[in-house]
């Protein structure tokens, strides 16, 4: 079906087709244009005209109500302003138009309605004439197309009026922030305008070709192209930068970066302990012993945990390297009496069962110990008496063995080899795998000084040792592990998920693809494992914990109330989905902030924040919360409590992404408002994390760069009491680094 007649078929009049046609009317824009009185005047009945103009005026309310979520990759201009009060409607001919109105309509009404204050146009007149112009494209287009009149002039402003005769114009445009100047596709007197300032991309059509080339001609020669930065390689190394999203962990080490291999390999040593503990309670355990062979090979390794993974242990020997274990037992009895009685059976032994009555004087019997499977039982037999005793083995009996044992009863944790090597003595590696033996977490104290410019902090690892064996002088490796939420989580997370509505229509919007749609959700991060070493060689004792110091040092702080976006991380390629952070959650705090300049990273965990007194002697709490992994150079922001009424919002008001230039114009609205009775001062950051390659092309409050971080922005307001700011700025997006399969498409598209 082509568009001309799924055009003619919403808007009712499918069986005109043909009469259309006839008519010269072989457009949906050009019907578009139509009144009710033209569609009569061509041969449409009244009523068909009267039901096409209902039909199209129906859709366009129900696409005017979802327009705040409709999918637009193109361009969107600034939301509409508020609905102004009630006026006697201008009587004026009805036009068929199906696109969506407020905020991707032309905005001619109210140009008209506001008085233009800018710089007096008197400069040189460049070119000037009628143009068509219309607002961005809806579903099938913004079809109000409006005759203006233009003039460009020498000062690089191009001003458009109602009339020729106007002396006031309804807008100008500012030259100096023009990005580029192409062809309509479609329109072969159309070309469109895009804005750099803004995400306005203005739609003109000239009234000829000669004008067209001529418009076009001095338009290109008042804009100062945008530099375009180098291309960069997308698997290029670049220098560290918070907030990035990590290269993806790999188990093979064929993706490990080049410094990594300048490890110093280090001298085995009998008694060399290395325990890596994780936080999921995981533990692998290495060591180095000298070991003797006894009759056939047979060795026993003791001093082991009280359990450990038998499946997991390796054996290597420095004296013999090809030496290996030919058979391995592992013995971890449990201490119970049924444990107990099953290594008895058959035995000869002595029992005694206290008396209730006679408890200094037990009970003695004596006897072989069997066992009657059938009833899981344990049974006396004396055979000179011929009696047989039950045993129940809860009571407290004692037992007293006959017979000379050569073995324990209990075998503790313990491996039974047989090696096959020919020589006797080895000095060898064992390593095994053991699970809920070891607990750590980090934890740390930091006290700011009475004016809040300096802090001291320090941070311990905190180890639970409870596997049965204390680990003398051990090189120990801490390893966070991601934590797994719990499926009632996730099902009740699922659950507090908003319904997305069904968008219909002929929308444009960008495939998903590798998660770079127009309208596709920010990838959740990649959940990584970190590992930290403790600094210097610990003894970790059986049944104890241990507190180690892993840093204790002052910094520099600055104390600030503080206004951050939770903005997606920096990503491989550019973020080109209109949506990927637009709705990024606000937080207001008072905090201190300072930057890590220790050369090694600290791991997540909980932080008591301390303030001592004007006094120095005593210090309040301020705050305890959770502290993220932070690795050198990133900058840390530790809050100090919420900024109470005061708050920001964050609002998308323009966006426009451009495949053919590799550009990106987006702009946004941040609204800070001060619910306090006395004046605040407060920084807004903002994080702009599209692409690497950014330009601030218009805002309404000087920013300052960010002092150590190259994509990031600030504002510092003052604010009086009971009162707000609004920043309005521009930022602009250039030499975008996308994947090979969406550049692919764009070349598709221009050959």
């Amino acid at each position: 079906m082509s568009t001309l007649e799924q055009y003619l078929k919403i808007i009712g009049l499918e069986s005109y087709k043909d009469l259309m046609v006839d008519n010269g009317y072989d457009d949906p824009e050009l019907i578009s244009e139509l009144t009710e009185d033209d569609l009569v005047a061509i041969g449409v009945k009244k009523g068909h005209a009267k039901r096409a103009f209902l039909k199209t005026k129906e859709m366009a309310g129900k696409q005017n109500e979802g327009s705040a979520q409709s999918p637009d990759v193109s361009s969107t201009s600034a939301p509409p302003a508020p609905t102004p009060a009630p006026q006697e409607e201008k009587k004026r001919s009805t036009t068929i138009s199906i696109g969506k109105k407020g905020e991707e309509e032309d905005d001619d009404e109210e140009e008209e309605k506001a008085t233009y204050n800018g710089p007096i146009l008197q400069s040189k007149v460049l070119n000037e004439g009628f143009i068509q112009k219309k607002g961005n494209e809806g579903f099938f287009g913004s079809k109000m197309f409006q005759k203006r009149y233009f003039r460009i002039y020498e000062e690089g402003r191009m001003a458009y009026f109602k009339s020729q005769h106007d002396v006031s114009p309804v807008g100008v445009i500012e030259m100096k922030g023009s990005l580029a100047c192409e062809d309509m596709e479609g329109k072969p007197l159309g070309f469109k305008l895009s804005m750099k300032t803004s995400a306005r991309v203005y739609w003109l059509v000239a009234m000829n070709n000669d004008q067209k080339q001529k418009w076009v001609s001095v338009i290109k020669q008042q804009i100062t192209p945008p530099a375009v930065p180098k291309p960069i390689d997308p698997n290029e190394i670049r220098p560290y930068l918070q907030n990035t999203e990590e290269p993806s962990q790999c188990a093979s080490t064929r993706f490990d970066a080049a410094n990594t291999w300048d490890a110093i390999e280090k001298q085995v040593v009998e008694g060399q302990i290395r325990l890596h503990i994780h936080s999921n309670g995981s533990l692998f355990v290495e060591e180095t012993r000298t070991i003797e062979l006894g009759e056939e090979g047979l060795v026993w390794i003791k001093d082991l945990p009280k359990s450990i993974d038998e499946r997991t242990v390796h054996f290597q020997s420095f004296t013999e390297p090809t030496a290996f274990v030919s058979e391995q037992t592992y013995h971890n009895d449990a201490k119970t009496p049924e444990r107990m009685l099953s290594k008895l059976i058959g035995k000869e032994i002595q029992v005694s069962v206290p008396r209730d009555d006679h408890f200094d004087e037990p009970l003695v019997l004596k006897g072989e110990l069997i066992y009657n499977a059938n009833d899981s039982t344990y049974a006396l037999q004396d055979k000179e008496t011929n009696t047989i005793h039950f045993l129940k083995t809860n009571e407290a009996i004692s037992y007293n063995l006959l017979e000379t044992q050569i073995e324990p009863i209990f075998k503790n944790s313990s491996l039974e080899w047989n090696i096959n090597a020919k020589e006797p003595k080895h000095l060898s590696k064992i390593s095994y795998n053991a699970k809920d033996l070891f607990k750590w977490n980090a934890t740390y104290v930091a006290v700011l000084n009475p004016r809040e410019t300096e802090m001291e902090i320090r941070g311990w690892f905190t180890i639970e040792n409870e596997s049965g064996k204390t680990f003398n002088s051990s090189n120990v490796t801490l390893v966070r592990e991601p934590e797994e939420k719990k499926k009632e989580e996730e099902k009740s997370e699922e659950s507090a998920l908003p319904s997305l509505p069904k968008l219909g229509g002929f929308g444009l919007k960008l495939p998903k693809i590798g998660g770079f749609g127009g309208d596709s959700d920010t990838p959740v991060p990649e959940k990584r494992i970190y590992r930290y070493e403790v600094p210097h060689k610990t003894t970790l004792r059986d049944g104890e914990s241990k507190q180690i110091c892993f840093v204790s040092t002052k910094l520099p702080v600055k104390s600030l109330d503080f206004i951050t976006f939770a903005t997606p991380n920096y990503q491989k390629y550019a973020m080109i989905g209109k949506d990927q952070g637009a709705n990024s959650a606000s937080s207001v705090n008072s905090s201190v902030i300072f930057t890590w300049n220790l050369p090694y990273s600290i791991p997540a965990g909980q932080m008591k924040l301390q303030r001592q007194l004007k006094d120095k002697y005593g210090s309040d709490i301020v705050n305890t919360f959770d502290i993220a992994h932070y690795n050198p150079t990133d900058i840390i922001s530790l809050p100090l409590q919420p900024l109470g009424k005061v708050s920001s919002t964050r609002t998308q008001t323009g966006f426009n992404f451009d495949l053919n230039g590799l550009f990106i114009v987006e702009t946004y609205e941040i609204r800070v408002n001060n619910g306090r009775e006395e004046p605040i001062k407060i920084t807004v950051e903002e994080s702009l994390y599209r692409s690497t390659f950014w330009e601030i092309t218009s805002s309404s409050h000087k920013f300052i760069p960010h002092p150590t971080h190259s994509r990031k922005i600030q504002w510092q307001l003052s604010i009086p009491p009971l009162d707000g700011e609004v920043i309005k700025y521009s930022v602009f997006y250039s030499g975008l680094n996308l994947p090979a399969s969406m550049t692919a498409k764009k070349e598709e598209k221009t050959n």
